[in-house]
């Protein structure tokens, strides 16, 4: 079903006024000296009184002042490191399964006590869409997804390919998100 087609007359004349774009120009001034103004005066009185929370306005003076990051946020995948200083990870491959780019990769193996552990991790930030089946996908909450929103990007695509070294953070560090992930199932779990 074709759509609505409507003919332009490109054969207007435009008056002397029109022709100058003056009325719009000073149009255009005007709305941005009706945002500028407020915006200029609410930081000089901010800065003045020295209580940047009172601005009226929404930017955040980044890196001075750090965004509130939501408990919900996905940042870089993460490995927990347990309160003994091994991963909690069991090399299950969950995670590596769950992952629609297919960026993590899993080599298991198994310590002389008889528990199984990850000999290598990697994954592959380049391609790594932050979407958390990973994180939904692992039985032990030996993936998560981090806060981190500042080292995402790298100017050579090998700098984001990370070994499980580079991926694990203690247990202690990733308290809040624990606690988010566990809130979540539970709720799920109710109906």
């Amino acid at each position: 079903m074709p759509g609505k087609t409507v003919k332009v007359d490109r054969n207007i004349t435009l008056t002397f006024w029109e022709k100058l774009y003056i009325p719009e120009i000073i149009r255009g001034l005007y709305i941005t000296t009706k945002h500028f103004l407020p915006n200029f005066v609410s930081v000089v009185r901010a800065y003045i009184l020295n209580k940047p929370e009172e601005r009226k306005i929404m930017t955040i003076y980044y890196p001075e002042e750090k965004p509130n990051i939501p408990e919900a946020y996905r940042g870089r995948p993460v490995l927990v490191r347990g309160e003994d200083g091994k991963e909690k990870c069991v090399a299950c491959g969950l995670c590596e399964v769950a992952c629609p780019p297919h960026c993590i990769s899993i080599v298991g193996a198994i310590r002389k006590d008889g528990t199984r552990y990850p000999e290598t991790y990697v994954l592959d930030g380049s391609r790594c869409i932050f979407c958390g089946l990973c994180e939904e996908a692992c039985p032990e909450e030996a993936i998560v997804m981090s806060h981190n929103y500042e080292n995402l990007t790298e100017l050579d695509r090998g700098l984001m390919i990370y070994d499980k070294d580079a991926l694990l953070v203690p247990e202690a560090k990733l308290k809040e998100r624990l606690e988010f992930i566990r809130k979540r199932a539970y709720s799920k779990c109710n109906y």
